[in-house]
């Protein structure tokens, strides 16, 4: 037999014998005479075992750490075809995801909260349901909407408003509190969007009208037409400020003073889908519906950017987000820094409708 053979360990039977314990064992770790000095198998596999556990132990800490786990969610969105409403960290990675039946508008609440408007079915003819979850992702209270036209919060988020349009009827603003309870404030022709203020509501028509209604009474408290078709309105940089979208030909952005007449106005190059308004500042950010455009509008309506170009047709509503935007795109969430970057964003989504910011803000 070749030397090498069991690891090296040669002897003969007389040197063996000589060796043996009384249980005709030979002791671990001693030379056997005849063996050159080599040490027996086990103690070479032991050595070799070793060597590997320390090879082992040097590339795991040469290896990049382990990505921490995600934090609570900064950013909510709507993922229609996928049936789950999605809660995103501040890396934008998941970090909580709700099961919920096609929703497409959320909206924030207090204590980690959401406010959901989402189909019954996955019909486009289908009757809407608004969902109010606790922070615990408990539903607390369903409502039966015939058909949601927008939503928006009262205040902190702790009521809701909601634009209903009716088949046999006027279309009507809707106030909903935590557990359920529904008050009709307004009727009226051709009511299209909502905003909510500390004590207000806002709420724009086809028709350009633009009102200000009392969240207790329903009372309106100030009136004006703007022309166009009012198809979206956000809070404005001010108290009492609103932005209005309208929605007619290419569009126009205004903003409005508290006493909702005309600060500026700036007709738009191309149709928007909604606004994103940069909080406690006089800018707005804008995506295109249909090009792959985001454009943002600052003081006295002046364009500070148009890009042009994205990677992701079929642009969605938009969020302003820590100096720059988030952009729904089909099955991912797009993210431009302020100068238009693209930045690492999240995808894996089937039809995202909505972005919302969480209670705590983004």
């Amino acid at each position: 037999m070749d030397e090498r053979a069991m690891g090296g360990v040669v002897h003969s039977e007389g040197t063996r014998a000589e060796r043996e314990d009384g249980n005709g064992r030979v002791p671990i770790g001693q030379a056997v005479e005849g063996s050159s000095g080599r040490r027996p198998v086990s103690a070479s596999l032991f050595a070799a075992g070793l060597g590997v556990l320390c090879a082992c132990l040097f590339a795991f800490a040469l290896a990049d750490p382990a990505p921490p786990p995600p934090g609570e969610p900064r950013v909510w969105v709507a993922d229609r075809d996928g049936s789950r409403v999605v809660g995103l960290d501040a890396d934008l990675y998941v970090s909580r995801t709700l099961a919920v039946d096609w929703p497409f508008d959320v909206e924030p609440a207090p204590g980690g909260g959401l406010w959901i408007l989402r189909a019954e079915t996955s019909s486009s003819a289908a009757t809407h349901r608004l969902d109010r979850i606790d922070g615990a992702a408990q539903l607390v209270t369903e409502l039966w909407i015939e058909r949601a036209l927008d939503l928006d919060v009262l205040g902190d988020g702790d009521q809701a408003l909601v634009v209903e349009a009716r088949a046999s009827e006027l279309p009507r603003l809707l106030r909903v509190r935590v557990e359920g309870s529904l008050f009709p404030l307004l009727e009226r022709a051709g009511m299209t969007c909502v905003t909510g203020e500390r004590a207000a509501a806002v709420v724009g028509g086809s028709d350009g009208s633009v009102l200000r209604v009392d969240a207790l009474t329903g009372a309106v408290q100030v009136a004006t037409n703007v022309g166009g078709s009012v198809v979206d309105l956000a809070r404005g940089p001010r108290p009492g400020t609103v932005w209005v979208l309208d929605g007619a030909g290419t569009g126009r952005v205004l903003l409005l003073e508290s006493d909702l007449s005309v600060r500026w106005s700036v007709v738009l190059p191309r149709a928007a889908i909604g606004l994103a308004p940069v909080a406690n500042e006089e800018r707005v950010w804008l995506s295109a519906a249909s090009a792959p455009c985001v454009s943002r509008y600052g003081p006295g309506g002046a364009l500070e950017l148009d890009r042009c170009g994205l990677p992701l047709p079929g642009l969605g509503p938009a969020l302003a987000w820590r100096n720059g935007v988030l952009v729904c795109a089909g099955g991912a969430l797009l993210r431009l820094d302020v100068h238009g970057a693209q930045l690492p964003g999240q995808g894996g989504f089937d039809a995202l409708l909505d972005v919302a910011p969480a209670a705590s803000g983004p």
